[in-house]
């Protein structure tokens, strides 16, 4: 996955970093159940790689320890990371780390309780989703994770579709987990249909569980992975189970139990303890059912497993039925549950009708900003151009108005271009623009005027307009600028000041300001605090 030779950095191929091996022994601390153990671990590495520059590593450590706070109930936490990797990003499309990112700030903020951000979130990733190429990893990966996503919505069927949209042959270990995790779509499926009292419908969720599971089972084999053998096993026994087969699903889950490892964190230990709970009760091993499904329970319920925590709690119920008789106390207590789940699963229309607006509604913004772009985009730099600062000024379009200026100008640009040809020139113009992205905040509005000047409509405070000014002077001095040309050094000047009325007029102050720091020698920033 790298390159190197003597005297020359990493170089990156593929879809992986320098580093990836990190990310590889943290995805499998992930994999195997050790949730905590792999955000330590992630966080500790992000460091290194942050500081080597492994871009691409220090995304996978960081989505790798949001789904691993998922896992251990830590939402918070796990919507802080999704929302610093898809701040990482920038200005870059990246459709595959976008994707992923808001995938899980999708499922996160189900699970605190913001249902609204997470269909907001959903859309723009199945946005992105829609935009990665077909048969490469990153729209495998990204897939599974918007998948994940869905199924946290209870969008099942949008779910499904995606999994086995992406299916293969079968020969890889994402073909192992994409199989896993189908199988382990049925199995939420058919339980959340049980829980809210429609056995019947469930069965054929089970039937296709099981056949899913098989099928991991058997890849898993092949590859000669015995941990993800045994948690196939356990999702076949877990669907055997609601078959009706439960002798065979308890020796199919002691026989897996045996082989592997099965964590807290992981639900595939939530299908074992129900399965050998059910089994231990039918046995008269009340104690021992007791402490398995209070274990399901509390679990899930800490983690935000809605569906597990409202099933364990139900075979705690059986149990306490069958341990002193019925009793209202104990229906109240499921009925209580069940109803809280068929409240979640009643709104799936609704969500999924949200999920379909918010779609419509970014292909619209989609086709409209493409037909727009051309007319307010400057080609050369990306920024906006003098049109979009027209609009601006016509139509705030309800956004904050902007209240200072700053005007911007490359020095001694014609110098430049004589000495270092216009090529040269272009590709000063174009790093000043991204050095202008990179220190500017997200509503800062970043205009080439024409020329070598550039615009900076700023909100807020003067004060925090000539921070961003001074940000931006210092920045392009301790810029490297050999790799453009050798020996090239590039210094602005700038002007700042405040808006005084909308038009031309308003950039009058920073204009005066501007002229103002080239007579005064130039590389220098100067306020117009009037």
């Amino acid at each position: 996955m790298t390159s190197t030779r003597p005297g020359t950095d990493l170089a990156v191929i593929g879809d992986f970093g320098p580093y990836d091996a990190l990310a590889d022994v943290v995805h499998g601390l992930y994999l195997d159940g050790v949730s905590t153990r792999a955000v330590d671990v992630a966080r500790t590495w992000l460091a290194l790689t942050e500081a080597a520059g492994d871009v691409l590593t220090s995304r996978y450590l960081r989505y790798i320890a949001a789904i691993a706070l998922q896992d251990y109930g830590r939402h918070g936490e796990a919507v802080a990371e999704a929302t610093a990797l898809a701040e990482s990003l920038g200005n870059d499309s990246e459709p595959v780390w976008r994707a992923k990112a808001l995938a899980v700030l999708a499922e996160s903020a189900v699970r605190i309780g913001e249902h609204g951000r997470a269909i907001a979130a959903l859309a723009e990733a199945d946005w992105h989703l829609r935009s990665i190429r077909v048969g490469t990893y990153g729209h495998l990966s990204a897939s599974m994770a918007v998948a994940l996503s869905m199924r946290s919505l209870n969008l099942l069927e949008d779910a499904e579709t995606l999994l086995v949209a992406i299916q293969d042959d079968g020969s890889t270990q994402a073909d192992l987990l994409i199989a896993l995790e189908s199988a382990g779509l049925s199995a939420y499926w058919g339980t959340a249909l049980v829980t809210i009292g429609r056995q019947d419908d469930a069965g054929v969720h089970f039937v296709v569980c099981a056949q899913r599971a098989v099928r991991a089972r058997r890849i898993a084999e092949r590859l000669g992975d015995v941990q993800m053998t045994s948690r196939a096993e356990v999702v076949e026994a877990f669907a055997l189970m609601h078959l009706g087969l439960l002798d065979l699903a308890a020796a199919r889950a002691r026989a897996a139990a045996e082989r592997a490892t099965f964590r807290i964190e992981l639900v595939d230990t939530y299908l074992l303890h129900l399965v050998l709970g059910r089994a231990a009760v039918e046995e008269g091993r009340l104690d021992e059912a007791r402490e398995r499904l209070t274990l399901v329970q509390r679990s899930a319920a800490s983690a935000g497993r809605e569906v597990w925590s409202v099933a364990a709690t139900g075979a705690l119920a059986d149990l306490h039925t069958v341990e002193f008789g019925p009793h209202e106390g104990m229906d109240l207590w499921r009925s209580v549950a069940q109803e809280a789940l068929q409240r979640s699963w009643s709104e799936r229309e609704g969500r999924f009708a949200a999920l379909q607006d918010r779609s419509r509604l970014r292909e619209l913004t989609a086709h409209s900003a493409r037909m727009g772009r051309a007319a307010v985009q400057d080609p050369l730099t990306g920024l906006g151009n003098r049109r979009m600062l027209q609009e601006a000024s016509e139509t705030n379009g309800g956004a904050a108005r902007p209240t200072s200026v700053i005007f911007i100008d490359v020095d001694q640009f014609k110098d430049v271009n004589d000495t270092h040809t216009h090529a040269v020139g272009d590709a000063v113009l174009r790093e000043v623009a991204t050095i202008l992205r990179v220190v500017s905040r997200e509503e800062d509005m970043l205009i080439r005027f024409g020329g070598d000047e550039f615009l900076i409509l700023s909100t807020g405070p003067l004060e925090g307009a000539v921070a961003l000014a001074h940000r931006v002077h210092g920045a392009v001095r301790a810029h490297s600028w050999d790799h453009v040309a050798p020996g090239l050094e590039v210094t602005v000047s700038i002007g700042v000041g405040r808006v005084a009325e909308t038009g031309h007029a308003s950039m009058l102050a920073a204009d005066g300001a501007l002229m103002s720091a080239k007579r005064s020698g130039r590389d220098r920033v100067v306020v117009d605090e009037h």
